[in-house]
């Protein structure tokens, strides 16, 4: 480090108060001994493999679906959501449901009993099961490194990136080193001592910080105008022009950021394809104790992610109140509205307790990808190589690899400026072969070539896609209004390549030859997958009424994929009304709020039983 930021680093600390200094002390010294007594206490052997990477595949679904949602709080959240909030206002719950909202019910009425019940440790491993012969092999070890470069080492780095975004307009850092070696040292102790029980464990007390930070900011902002209708006022007065924009429940049209297409167009990418591969999110599902646990996990995920994200967005609005000029900035502008809130409205103490919160994402987002980052590539590559490799020497190696994922993602921070830029280029990149990701479960035809064709063939027409749509006029036209434009016709290019890629792979799954069924049928046996296997649903049947006739023959629930779609839009529409009946309250609405939480109450009493109807229905077909 040169001197210039070792200057920098301590006029950083000694300008830190020191009750902040206190409180963020205190919770790092309570999540190391709480992630060290978790895997102590929890994980069992420490050089067991399995129970060092799936906590002994003992944990409860909730604690699995809180830890999931803050994994997806990383740092880069607070920057990324405030900076979108700032420049669309009440519409910006909008974003976040169309990511989030249909996207993990999906996943956990579709794919999460089915995935815990095939008793694999990862996504990857999944492989070996679908495709027969060496091919699988090489699927499997692809799939491994393509999901740690592309989803892991991004947004670790995307979450550094977020704690500089943040720290930078806060503490007058300049430097992303400086920043770096500020959270990087207690972020490497602890991801290298504590498993995956840690993890699990940390997160459900990371989540309380950050809710607790949250509420807090919102409560100051509501303290500093009068209530929810003063803050709505002062709104009202600061930017009459746009007021009506910002203040409403739905996204608007023409809106110049988020309009109604955007919204849409989110809602694909995030959606399609969802919950038919996992990543990192597959650990919280392995890991549990049965497979009704796992399917609690989305649900439990989306309610704990919904309340962090709406109690860090609504008291952005008092940011704009001081910073209208902010309603029309460009990207790399209005992401630094969160560290202008915390900055502005948080007194000693409570500041440190931002900065906890604003450290319980990062780590927990780089413990929950770093540590599936090393599972997978030991499980999936290095035991590939080198099956012989004992459970100890395997778990060395995969702390090992945590440093080496840690590395690449500081590579990322080191060249990206933009949080928004960095989810739209790897969701376009993942999402254009999303769709085949349905397809290996719910279609017999689904093969190794039609696997290549979307994978290979998806980021390629993503590419491509990319250099010759802004030669069209209408495109141009589109760009020219500015960056915040550009990133909304990224997310829309992303939509055009994974409906390209789509018949593309379905194209070459009918040209080619399925998997032979032997394989499908050892797959079948143990997945009893949904969707169109008919022919080897018969073939199974006729072969166990030859030689066990014991054996379970029983066909899929009928309309198994209709129902656990309809149960999950049930879900994502009562989480939705309570989330907009928030926002309601906090803006003076109280009205809008009461009828909001009235429509809200019966469908979550609705989506109770028929979600525990569905997933009943799943089981008793693995069961019989």
């Amino acid at each position: 480090m040169d001197r210039i930021a070792a200057a920098d680093l301590f006029a950083v600390a000694w300008s830190a108060g020191w009750l902040d200094a206190v409180v963020v002390s205190v919770y790092l010294g309570a999540t190391f001994w709480l992630g060290l007594r978790a895997s102590r206490v929890l994980r069992g052997k420490p050089d067991n493999e399995e129970d060092y990477f799936l906590a002994g595949r003992k944990a409860p679904g909730w604690i699995n679906g809180v830890s999931y949602a803050v994994t997806l709080v990383n740092a880069d959240v607070a920057p990324a959501y405030c900076g979108m909030a700032v420049v669309v206002g009440l519409p910006v719950a909008w974003f976040y449901m169309s990511r989030f909202g249909l996207a993990l019910l999906l996943a956990a009425l579709l794919f999460a009993v089915k995935w815990r019940q095939l008793g694999i440790r990862t996504g990857p491993e999944f492989f070996s099961l679908r495709f027969g012969g060496r091919s699988s092999r090489g699927v499997r070890m692809y799939s491994s490194i393509y999901s740690v470069c592309i989803g892991t080492i991004p947004w670790i780095g995307a979450g550094l990136l977020g704690v500089h975004m943040i720290f930078a307009p806060l503490l007058g850092i300049e430097s992303k080193a400086v920043t770096l070696l500020l959270v990087l040292p207690v972020m490497v102790s602890y991801v290298w001592i504590s498993g995956f029980a840690g993890v699990l464990a940390t997160d459900v007390m990371q989540t309380g910080v950050i809710l607790a930070a949250n509420a807090g900011i919102l409560v100051a902002v509501l303290w500093e105008f009068g209530g929810p209708t003063g803050l709505a006022a002062a709104i009202e007065q600061r930017l009459p022009e746009h007021a009506a924009e910002i203040l409403s429940l739905t996204p608007v049209p023409g809106h110049r950021v988020f309009g109604p297409l955007i919204v849409g167009a989110w809602a694909i990418v995030s959606t399609i394809g969802v919950g038919g591969s996992v990543a990192f999110e597959g650990q919280r599902i392995f890991s549990c104790k049965s497979a009704r646990e796992a399917a609690t996990v989305g649900v439990w995920c989306e309610i704990a992610l919904f309340a962090m994200l709406a109690l860090l967005t609504l008291p952005t609005l008092g940011v704009l109140v001081h910073h209208p000029e902010l309603y029309l900035a460009d990207p790399a502008v209005r992401e630094t509205a969160y560290g202008l809130l915390l900055a502005e409205y948080l007194p000693a103490g409570f500041l440190g307790l931002a900065l906890a919160a604003l450290l319980a994402a990062v780590m927990s987002t780089v413990a929950g990808h770093i540590n599936y980052g090393s599972q997978t590539l030991l499980n999936d590559v290095c035991r590939q190589i080198w099956p012989e490799l004992s459970d100890g020497r395997a778990v060395l190696w995969g702390r090992l690899l945590t440093l080496v994922i840690l590395a690449l993602s500081i590579a990322v921070t080191s060249f990206s400026d933009s949080l928004v830029g960095i989810a739209v280029v790897v969701t376009g990149l993942a999402g254009s072969a999303l769709t085949f990701s349905w397809g290996q479960w719910w279609w017999w035809r689904a093969n190794f070539w039609s696997w290549c064709a979307a994978t290979i063939g998806g980021p390629g027409i993503y590419f491509a896609l990319g250099r010759l749509l802004p030669l069209t006029e209408w495109w141009q036209t589109e760009a020219a209004a500015g960056p915040a434009a550009q990133q909304g016709l990224d997310i829309l290019l992303a939509v055009l390549a994974m409906g390209t890629t789509t018949l593309l792979w379905i194209g070459v799954a009918l040209a080619t030859p399925p998997e032979s069924m032997e394989t499908l049928l050892a797959f079948y046996r143990r997945a009893r997958p949904l969707g169109l296997w008919k022919p080897v649903r018969l073939a199974w049947a006729a072969q166990c009424a030859q030689n066990a006739p014991s054996e379970a023959t029983a066909a899929p629930p009928r309309l198994a994929i209709v129902s656990g779609i309809g149960v999950a839009v049930l879900g994502a529409a009562w989480i939705a009304l309570a989330t907009l009946a928030l926002s309601s309250l906090t803006t003076g609405m109280y009205g809008k709020a009461a009828t909001l939480t009235a429509m809200a109450v019966p469908l979550a009493l609705a989506f109770l039983a028929l979600f525990r109807w569905h997933v009943r229905r799943l089981e008793r077909q693995e069961t019989r």
